[in-house]
């Protein structure tokens, strides 16, 4: 709670000099949720949820547990909602220096815009990023991990991890080969492939919601994004269910079947391929880069 009572959206877990780990959790019905003020932080984002977010003077795009999201210090944003769970993400503040460090070992230009050195709105998340991120977090939120070099470094680490991928792929991002009518056909893909959690999606609904044939349809969304439509959704439910699997000793085949996998050796299989864990060994983690 905060002064007036009021639940706490934005709460930090770890701060020193270098680094600031926070939690934000936002619904939909608060009042903060569509703008809740410039980015404070030099920051690096990894989504729980899935939600609409617009940079100023950029376009919207869909952020999900696929992807990271980059943060420059008094960047206005906005966000919008795409399922009911609103605005549930995990942040990684960096003092701009080590910033600046890490992305000039892959851009030099960074030098000619220091205040400015995120370039890009967002990048993939591999799933080692993806997996080292949770577990840094909950170590530090459950009180497991406390030396502070250890905390710096790994972020540190995680930070070079995931500009390397923004650069080295430079996806997603604007679709320098398309016009705007398609980056708005992928953009409402992604939302529709993120947004529609449990929901069992079949290639002909989709073609016939975005107006296109089922072919050009999964053309367009592979040369995009990399990735079929399938993988893209596959990864997404495996990356959602990583919360109950760390954090809840709920049944694992539950969890299977509320991630919509058909059984439990099928989601053990596509989580082991995903992770290189058993969601069982994943239970117990140790902090390893």
């Amino acid at each position: 709670m905060d002064a007036s009572g009021a639940p706490q959206i934005d709460r930090i877990v770890f701060a020193n000099g270098l680094v600031r780990i926070g939690a934000f959790r936002c619904s939909p019905s608060h009042p903060s949720f569509h703008d809740s003020g410039p980015a404070r932080n030099y920051c690096f984002v990894f989504p729980r949820t899935a939600v609409e977010i617009q940079h100023e003077h950029e376009r919207v795009f869909a952020a999900n547990p696929n992807v990271v999201t980059f943060y420059n210090k008094g960047q206005a944003y906005r966000r919008n909602a795409i399922s009911g769970e609103g605005d549930r993400c995990d942040w990684f503040g960096v003092q701009v220096d080590v910033v600046q460090d890490v992305v000039r070992a892959f851009d030099a230009t960074v030098d000619a815009h220091p205040e400015w050195p995120f370039r890009f709105t967002r990048g993939w998340a591999d799933a080692h990023a993806y997996l080292l991120q949770r577990r840094i977090f909950n170590h530090v939120a459950n009180g497991t991990l406390e030396e502070p070099l250890a905390i710096e470094e790994s972020v540190v680490y995680l930070l070079e991890r995931v500009v390397r991928s923004a650069y080295r792929t430079a996806t997603p991002a604007p679709y320098p080969w398309v016009g705007s009518r398609v980056r708005e056909t992928v953009h409402h893909l992604e939302h529709i492939l993120s947004g529609r959690r449990g929901e069992r999606l079949t290639l002909r609904g989709i073609a016939g919601e975005v107006g296109m044939s089922a072919y050009h349809l999964c053309r367009l969304f592979r040369r995009a994004t990399g990735m079929s439509l399938h993988q893209y959704r596959q990864q997404l439910q495996v990356r959602w269910s990583l919360e109950s699997v760390m954090e809840s000793g709920r049944p694992l085949v539950d969890i299977a079947l509320e991630a919509g996998f058909s059984s439990h050796s099928h989601f053990t299989g596509t989580f082991h391929r995903e992770f290189a864990h058993t969601p069982s060994s994943i239970r117990a983690p140790q902090l390893h880069r």
